[in-house]
């Protein structure tokens, strides 16, 4: 392996702010699981007609799997595959099969999931869209690099400057 050359200029991709988004096989049998558990609950502890707790389930497992569908496996052309941002904090994601941009602005209730992910909703021309981003092995650079901006424009957003502040004091 050869050393790196001091005087050679950064690459281009260790300094990009986008990231591409992958399915999420632990998002999705986690929600998967969540799924069957709840027609589960629904069909054997609701005291109601077959008819309707046929319907409750159907109606739940019909919005779940397309909600799965688009928000962890990224399939549609309502899917988020890449999410792109510049220190100016603006924001441009990639719908569908599309490499189109589309001027996107981060909206209330996006929050972080864990230490590893994630969860955005951005309001686009074209509707509001939410993203899943996990941290993956193969770019954790850019994870943090979006870590920090998210940090920075959600902290600047809600009135928070900081960290709380401690009152609470030991008497002496």
């Amino acid at each position: 392996m050869s050393h790196p050359i001091l005087a050679a200029r950064r690459s281009v991709v260790s300094s990009c702010n986008r990231i591409e988004l992958t399915p999420s096989l632990f998002a999705a049998s986690a929600w998967f699981a969540w799924l069957a558990l709840a027609c589960a609950v629904t069909w054997f502890a609701v005291a109601l007609p077959a008819y309707v707790r046929f319907t409750l389930c159907a109606a739940l497992a019909l919005a779940g799997a397309r909600t799965i569908s688009e928000f962890v496996l990224l399939k549609g052309p309502r899917a988020v595959r890449a999410i792109e941002w510049n220190e100016a904090g603006e924001w441009f994601v990639c719908l569908g099969a599309t490499p189109a941009r589309e001027p996107a602005t981060l909206s209330s209730g996006s929050f972080r999931l864990g230490l590893r992910h994630w969860v955005l909703r951005f309001a686009t021309p074209v509707g509001t869209r939410f993203a899943l981003v996990e941290e993956a092995a193969r770019t954790p650079s850019a994870f943090r690099r979006l870590s920090r901006s998210l940090n920075g424009q959600l902290r600047r957003g809600s009135g928070h400057s900081g960290p709380p502040a401690v009152t609470i004091r030991p008497k002496v």
